[in-house]
């Protein structure tokens, strides 16, 4: 799943997470909550708010990570040149190199941490 969409599965979580909370906290199956209407929505927009916090830093924890390392590669080379893709210790979710090398060219590119120098 791509990252905006991760986001918006945070947005569409985190609104599900207040409705339902809101809901609940205007249940109030024990009798804990003010006899007052206002003050019963208060408490239950309060309780809402603070388990919509925590779905949203759950899912938005999920939602920020990389997405696991990955490389994409389409290359092509004639002639005595070289193509050549460094992942590093830690790509960051995606590096993609798309390259035409002719001749005695020489294409390189990193991604992520520095990675070593390719042993001749």
């Amino acid at each position: 799943m791509s990252r905006p969409w991760r986001w918006v599965v945070v947005v569409v979580a985190t609104g599900i997470g207040f409705l339902m909370a809101f809901e609940f906290g205007q249940w109030d199956p024990f009798g804990w909550f003010p006899e007052k209407e206002s003050d019963r929505i208060s408490v239950a927009g309060a309780f809402g708010g603070a388990m919509a916090a925590v779905i949203a830093l759950a899912v938005g924890w999920w939602a920020g990570g990389s997405g696991g390392n990955s490389l994409n590669q389409r290359a092509r080379a004639s002639g005595t040149s070289q193509i050549t893709q460094h992942g590093g210790a830690a790509a960051p979710g995606g590096v993609n190199q798309y390259a035409r090398a002719d001749g005695d060219s020489r294409i390189e590119q990193r991604g992520g941490g520095e990675a070593e120098e390719p042993s001749s």
